[in-house]
């Protein structure tokens, strides 16, 4: 079985990964889904239009009121045969404590946005697969976009799951608006887009003209 990781979205939704998770049954996201907002359009763009499962956890960013109520801390699930938890912090309290508690085989975590892929020893010599899938959401610190795909084998095959990391275009789309709602740092370039839509219906001359007056304009980004 091939399941999708996603992590750090934070309020972008890529439509590449619409290709890049096809055929997948189950898709788990690790955290920071929007950005203080958003995090439910994100994981229904997610799952528009397919019969996969999505299944999430709370990041660091998502601290407004309907993320909370949405996404835990933690989450754990059993699909063919293995234990899998989900936790946006792998050095966190709460994770910790989740691996303690349910010695899960794989462990799916974000928050540096970093692609890590590891087997280590947990306990009573258990080996213990651990992956951050990068981030999908906006580049950050000079590091690559990415999500990954992780195979699953019944578990009395007694063959280990492998993973393999999918890259991502280097610029993310715009944040979704539901991500961008009431922050004043948004609207710059939500204006910028909804301008150049007008533009096309223009007449030549006169998106010249437009265009003219925008090009001294200064694009701003959506915090993160």
């Amino acid at each position: 079985m091939k399941v999708g990781l996603v992590s750090d979205t934070h309020g972008v939704f890529d439509p590449e990964l619409s290709r890049v998770f096809q055929g997948v049954k189950h898709i788990l996201h690790a955290g920071d889904v929007g950005s203080h907002g958003g995090s439910a359009a994100v994981l229904a763009a997610i799952s528009q239009g397919s019969a996969v499962t999505v299944s999430a956890v709370r990041g660091n960013v998502d601290d407004d009121p309907e993320a909370i109520e949405l996404l835990p801390d933690t989450a754990v699930l059993h699909i063919a045969g293995w234990v899998l938890l989900i936790v946006h912090i792998l050095e966190s309290t709460e994770a910790a404590a989740a691996m303690e508690q349910h010695e899960p085989d794989i462990v799916i975590s974000g928050h540096s946005h970093k692609w890590k892929v590891d087997t280590v020893e947990a306990t009573a010599g258990k080996r213990q697969l651990r992956i951050n899938p990068g981030s999908a959401g906006p580049g950050r610190f000079k590091l690559g976009r990415s999500v990954a795909l992780l195979t699953l084998p019944d578990r009395d095959s007694g063959t280990w799951p492998s993973v393999q990391r999918m890259d991502l275009a280097a610029k993310a789309p715009a944040k979704l608006p539901e991500a961008c709602r009431g922050k004043r740092s948004c609207q710059p370039r939500l204006q910028l887009q909804q301008n150049q839509q007008q533009s096309q219906h223009l007449p030549p001359g006169a998106r010249a003209r437009r265009g003219g007056l925008q090009s001294g304009s200064k694009r701003q980004k959506c915090e993160v």
